[in-house]
């Protein structure tokens, strides 16, 4: 019984109301729980860097207080799946859906985060998108139904080679 659990995807789930104040603690949960269960991935750090700045936004443009955090860890298929959920009024989803499209219609993440930084250098937030499908090197999906939204980012278990995502050729005898 303990090896089916062991062997079958991991999965953390958490409804809270989080206050600005535990965001640090949460992204630092979510990294020992990765680096727990998936040891030897070296995914932790960017999965709690999606998870934090998820919850991030969450917070900031919920329509009311309370969110839910999924992070699926599944090492058969070499997948991961960070999803947050919170209550939307329908132009709020909208934004986001638009903001999501227009990040996915950047195909190289870099110059996506580089352009959001250079779109308002003095503002705060705006970042956290383009962060997550740059350092997290995750894709972003958004669904929304009945006064809900999710933002699930997705992406490989095992890390892509920052050097090569950022466009550096690989040199001469590295595969």
């Amino acid at each position: 019984m303990v090896e089916e659990i062991r062997c079958g995807p991991t999965s953390l789930f958490l409804r809270m109301s989080p206050s600005w104040m535990f965001i640090d603690d949460l992204r630092r949960f979510v990294e020992s729980f990765c680096a727990a269960s998936c040891p030897g991935a070296d995914r932790e750090e960017q999965l709690a860097l999606a998870a934090h700045e998820l919850v991030q936004n969450a917070i900031a443009y919920a329509s009311s207080p309370g969110l839910e955090l999924k992070l699926q860890l599944d090492r058969e298929a070499a997948r991961v799946r960070v999803s947050v959920t919170n209550a939307a009024d329908a132009e709020q989803a909208a934004r986001l859906r638009a903001r999501v499209a227009e990040l996915a219609g950047e195909a190289d993440p870099l110059a996506a985060y580089l352009a959001a930084m250079h779109r308002a250098p003095e503002a705060r937030g705006g970042l956290g998108l383009p962060r997550v499908r740059f350092e997290a090197a995750l894709e972003l999906r958004v669904e929304a139904e009945a006064g809900r939204v999710t933002v699930h980012a997705e992406g490989p278990l095992a890390p892509p080679d920052p050097l090569a995502r950022a466009g550096f050729p690989q040199p001469a005898g590295i595969a």
